[in-house]
C-alpha cells in the first residue's frame, strides 16, 4: 500500500494539451508509489510566499519514476502564474500520495463507468491506464463531458484504447457545440440500467453532486459510487 512521504522531484517536461490545460512530467525517485486516482500536494513559491496545491496524478502507477500532473491554468490564479513559468530542471518538493479515490478491485460488478468533466479526467485517466489490461472481462465505460471539441483531453488516445481493447467503450460529448457526437451534460448519459455497475465521478463539485444523486436516486448502492470533488 502507497504511504504518505515528502519527496522531491525535477520537472522534465511541461506543455500545453490546450489553450487552458498544461501536462506537467516530473521525475520522482523509483521507490514512490501510489494507487490509480490518488493526488499529491506540491509546493509552490511564488513572491516570498508558499502554498500547498493539491493534483491528481495522471500517469498509472506501473510508470515507475514518472508523476504527471494535468493541471488547469486559471489567469491570475496563485499556482497557474507559477506553472507558466516554471522551466525544466527546477526541483520541487511534493507530499503524497494522498486520497482514498480508488479503483473497486474488489467488486463483483461486471461493468466501471468512469465519468467526467474537463481536468476530472486526470485519476480516471491513471485508473483506466492501470486496470483496464488487468481486467478484460470486465467492461471499461468512459463519459468524458466538454464545453467544446477543442478542450478534449487525450481524444486520439481514448480512441485508440478503444479500438485496442474490445472491453473499453469511450463517450466523448459535448455541452455548448454541435458535432456527430454526443452531445449535452455528462448526466444526461448515464446508462439506463445501473445496476450491477461501479461508478467514478470526478470533476466540479455541482457535476459530482449532481451525479451522485441521480444514482443514489435511481438505486446505486452507495459503496458503487466514487466520487472526487474538484474546487
Amino acid at each position: 500500500m502507497a504511504s504518505l512521504s515528502e519527496f522531491t522531484a525535477v520537472l522534465k517536461e511541461k506543455r500545453y494539451l490546450t489553450p487552458e490545460v498544461m501536462l506537467l512530467s516530473f521525475q520522482v525517485p523509483d521507490t514512490f508509489t501510489f494507487q490509480a486516482g490518488q493526488y499529491v500536494m506540491i509546493k509552490i513559491e511564488r513572491e516570498a510566499t508558499w502554498r500547498l496545491k493539491s493534483y491528481s496524478i495522471l500517469n498509472p502507477p506501473v510508470e515507475k519514476g514518472k508523476l504527471d500532473l494535468c493541471v488547469s491554468i486559471i489567469p491570475g490564479g496563485f499556482a497557474s502564474e507559477a506553472f507558466i513559468v516554471m522551466e525544466p530542471g527546477r526541483k520541487y518538493t511534493f507530499r503524497g500520495p494522498l486520497g482514498r479515490f480508488e479503483f473497486d478491485i474488489q467488486t463483483t460488478n461486471p461493468e466501471h463507468w468512469f465519468v467526467c468533466t474537463g481536468t476530472g479526467i486526470t485519476p480516471l485517466y491513471s485508473m483506466i491506464k492501470e486496470y483496464l489490461q488487468q481486467y478484460p472481462q470486465q467492461k471499461f465505460v468512459l463519459l468524458f463531458g466538454e464545453k467544446t471539441t477543442s478542450e478534449f483531453l487525450f481524444y486520439d488516445e481514448f480512441r485508440q484504447l478503444e479500438q485496442q481493447h474490445s472491453n473499453f467503450r469511450y463517450h466523448p460529448l459535448v455541452s455548448r457545440e454541435s458535432w456527430a457526437g454526443k452531445q449535452g451534460r455528462v448526466q444526461e448519459h448515464l446508462p439506463a440500467d445501473v445496476q450491477s455497475k461501479t461508478f467514478y465521478i470526478c470533476g466540479l463539485k455541482e457535476m459530482v453532486l449532481e451525479t451522485k444523486e441521480l444514482l443514489e436516486q435511481q438505486g446505486v448502492r452507495k459503496e458503487n459510487i466514487k466520487v472526487e470533488r474538484y474546487t
